[in-house]
């Protein structure tokens, strides 16, 4: 009984967790708004109307499809090394970024009518504010682009449903 007791807790902590994560900042959940030191949370895309960054291990063009991602804190530097309390020497404190990855990998439906962008070869013309991707594609220059996945991507959802999904041009 007190093994059941202490999982329901576990799941109601997390699920409060992962409904703070939605609001806030709309590429990064809470993420950018957390104080020094404070861990984020992940944000639930497979739930409401979410936008953050993930990594996108499986696409494949066409109707009727998922995709699979597993989400991810995605903060500069020197944010990201504070946040997670890592020495100011390490090597990861020199990119201009660092993103976390979450256990958990999540099967979304996709919109048939997706809109699936790219960064191509003019990030001058072909990134925004947050610097997602914005030409749009065709699913099969998605796919092409995606590889073997394993790339950070902005997606976006709603009602769990994956509606927009644009490459993350990296500095």
């Amino acid at each position: 009984m007190r093994l059941l007791t202490l999982a329901l807790v576990l799941l109601l902590a997390a699920c409060d967790a992962g409904a703070g994560a939605r609001s806030g900042d709309p590429v990064t959940g809470d993420a950018t708004s957390a104080a020094p030191g404070a861990t984020p949370a992940y944000t639930d895309v497979s739930r409401g109307d979410t936008d953050s960054i993930v990594k996108l291990l499986s696409f494949a063009p066409g109707k009727h499809r998922a995709v699979i991602v597993k989400p991810v804190i995605y903060l500069p530097n020197p944010q990201f090394c504070a946040t997670y309390r890592i020495p100011r020497d390490d090597k990861r404190c020199s990119y201009a970024w660092g993103a976390a990855e979450s256990g958990a990998k999540i099967t979304l439906p996709r919109a048939d009518d997706a809109v699936l962008m790219l960064v191509k070869d003019d990030p001058a013309k072909c990134v925004d504010d947050s610097g997602a991707g914005t030409c749009q594609v065709s699913g099969g220059a998605f796919d092409d682009w995606l590889g073997n996945g394993e790339e950070l991507i902005r997606l976006q959802t709603r009602n769990g449903v994956a509606v927009r999904l644009a490459e993350l041009h990296l500095p």
